[in-house]
Order: C-alpha cells, then structure tokens, then sequence
C-alpha cells in the first residue's frame, strides 16, 4: 500500500468506537431466573454420571498407561 492511502484511513483507525444505543440493542431472546426450588434431577444424574464416568475412565486409562511405560523400559 502506498502511504498516502494509509495516511487517508489512519484518522478512522484512531476514531473511537460508536456503540449503539440502549434503546435500539434489544435482546431476541427472553432470560428468566432459573428456578432453584425444583432442580431437573435428570439434569443432575446426568451430569453427575458423566463426571463419575469420565474419571473412573481417567483413572483406568492412567493405570494402563503406567503399566505399558514400565513394560516399555523393563520396569517390572
């Protein structure tokens, strides 16, 4: 580029920038508080089950893993 086209936009680099007003920045989608006095228990087993799972599979993957890395160097 030559330098008098960059000279032409530096001006709009160092220009602040111009949010939108509050009135015109409507939000599309309605947020409402989650109700905290009945849980989704399906929610929470789920999530609770994943948890248990991934790290007895953590723990099972890293027994495996020590085992191989002492077989590989004449460990045991």
């Amino acid at each position: 580029m030559a330098p008098s086209v960059l000279l032409r936009h530096f001006p709009k680099l160092l220009s602040p920038i111009r949010l939108p007003s509050v009135s015109s920045a409507r939000s599309k989608f309605y947020v409402r508080e989650p109700v905290h006095d009945k849980p989704d228990w399906l929610k929470v087993g789920l999530t609770l089950g994943t948890s248990v799972f991934m790290w007895i599979y953590l723990i099972k993957q890293h027994n495996e893993d020590v085992l191989e890395y002492k077989r590989r160097n004449g460990l045991e």
